[in-house]
């Protein structure tokens, strides 16, 4: 089996490797939280000995708890709008276009260019799913975006926000505002606490409670959040239940879900 050469990408880039680890291991688990086989397809085809691919069980178990709801959420979305317009913002090696794909929605993975080269070994561009190889931080992607008329349009970033400053994310959420009125989105959010602190990444940007998010931009609506803390609380280990009293414990990361007035 070919081996696929990782070595091209940028240092920023490497941590897309922590989550689809966390993915494939989590499905073939014994009575698994979710079942992605493509991660496991990818995984068996690289080497990934000098790589970032464990954020520890803390970050593990919050990228399985933010996959699931996104993943539950999103089949909600289209259960009722099949021909909705997703945007997935930060794509990496995200897999989600595997589990969610019903023949009829529109599917855009952006990201870096580096990341995009690298996604193009494992996944294919169709009339419905396009790369767009561009910062998110750079307005002219919005352009790129074709939304059918009464297409719902849903935005995904995960894992991505809290590597802006927060500038950069006021800065990204205005343009998703001004280019997607009415459209819904879902992303996590780190506590306040661990910004510049290496934990397994560098988090420069984050907030305390779930409805600060609306002082970012006017036309923002919080809909629901989750904190980390209440999920998957029987795979938590002791310390980490005891110490989810604490709120930057207990929100150490939370997963929102917002619309765009």
């Amino acid at each position: 089996m070919e081996t696929k050469n990782s070595d091209n990408l940028l240092p920023i880039s490497e941590t897309l490797f922590i989550p689809l680890v966390a993915r494939a291991t989590e499905t073939i688990r014994d009575n698994p939280i979710l079942s992605d086989n493509k991660s496991v397809e990818i995984l068996k085809t690289m080497n990934l000995k000098d790589k970032i691919t464990d954020g520890g069980q803390i970050s593990t178990l919050g990228i399985l708890a933010r996959t699931k709801i996104i993943d539950d959420e999103l089949g909600h979305f289209l259960s009722r709008n099949a021909n909705a317009t997703i945007i997935n913002l930060g794509a990496g090696l995200d897999t989600r276009i595997t589990r969610m794909d019903n023949g009829l929605l529109k599917w855009y993975d952006l990201d870096l260019p580096d990341v995009i080269r690298f996604r193009r070994q494992f996944f294919y561009e169709n009339e419905r799913v396009q790369f767009l190889s561009i910062s998110v931080l750079d307005t002219a992607w919005t352009e790129q975006i074709n939304v059918s008329e009464n297409s719902m349009v849903i935005i995904i970033a995960e894992g991505l926000l809290m590597y802006f400053t927060k500038e950069e994310v006021s800065q990204i959420l205005a343009l998703l505002s001004r280019r997607f009125p009415g459209a819904h989105m879902f992303f996590d959010i780190v506590h306040s606490y661990f910004i510049n602190k290496k934990i397994s990444s560098t988090f420069l940007w984050g907030i305390n409670q779930a409805k600060d998010i609306e002082k970012l931009n006017s036309n923002i609506e919080l809909i629901q959040s989750w904190s980390a803390g209440n999920l998957l609380k029987d795979r938590q280990p002791l310390i980490l239940k005891i110490l989810n009293f604490l709120p930057s414990t207990k929100n150490r990361s939370q997963i929102l879900h917002i619309q765009f007035k």
